[in-house]
C-alpha cells in the first residue's frame, strides 16, 4: 500500500472506533437521568489557515460520525494558557467532553490539543472513545501537535476542574 493509502485506511478505521465507541458513551446513567448522547465541545484558538483546515476536518469526521454532538466555538485568546471559555455563558446543556485546539499550535510554542472530561467518572467504554478521538486528533494533526487528556497532563485536569466547577461538563 501507498503511504497516503496507509494514512487514509488509518483514519478511517479510526473514525469507525470513535463511532462505534461513541455510540455507547453517553449510555451510561448521571445524576440527572439517561444521557442521549454524547456531547463534545470543541474550542479553536487558532488563527493560521492550515491550522483552521485541520479544524475543520476534525469536527466534520466527528459530526460525520453521528455519533457525537459536535458545537465549535471559535474564541480569541492573547496566551494558549488564557481560559478560553472565560466571559462566555452556557446556554446549553453541559458538555461530557471539551476539546480545546490552543493558538500555540500555529506558531509551534505549544504540541499539545487538550482533551478535557470528567476522568473519574470513566467507563471502559468511555476511556476507548477518548482513546479513539485521541488518535484522530494525532493523525490530523501528525507533526504539529498531539492529543493529551487528563490522565496525561495537568493541564486539561485544571481545564476539567474548573469546567466541572463553571458547569461546562456533566
Amino acid at each position: 500500500m501507498k503511504k497516503g493509502t496507509k494514512a487514509a485506511a488509518l483514519l478511517w478505521v479510526l473514525t469507525l472506533l470513535v463511532a462505534v465507541a461513541l455510540t455507547g458513551y453517553g449510555q451510561g446513567e448521571s445524576d440527572q437521568g439517561a444521557r442521549e448522547g454524547a456531547r463534545l465541545l470543541l474550542v479553536d484558538e487558532t488563527k493560521t489557515f492550515s491550522s483552521t483546515m485541520r479544524v475543520g476536518a476534525l469536527a466534520g469526521i466527528l459530526r460525520k460520525s453521528g455519533m457525537v454532538d459536535v458545537s465549535v466555538k471559535l474564541v480569541e485568546v492573547e496566551s494558549s494558557y488564557e481560559d478560553p471559555l472565560s466571559g462566555i455563558a452556557l446556554t446549553e446543556e453541559p458538555y461530557d467532553i471539551i476539546l480545546v485546539i490552543p493558538r500555540g499550535i500555529d506558531d509551534g510554542s505549544v504540541e499539545q490539543i487538550w482533551l478535557v472530561s470528567c476522568y473519574y467518572e470513566r467507563t471502559a467504554l468511555q476511556y476507548a472513545a477518548i482513546v479513539a478521538l485521541s488518535g484522530i486528533i494525532d493523525q490530523i494533526f501528525q507533526g504539529i501537535a498531539e492529543a493529551v487528556d487528563v490522565s496525561e497532563d495537568l493541564w486539561p485536569g485544571f481545564y476539567a476542574a474548573l469546567y466541572l466547577k463553571q458547569g461546562w461538563l456533566r
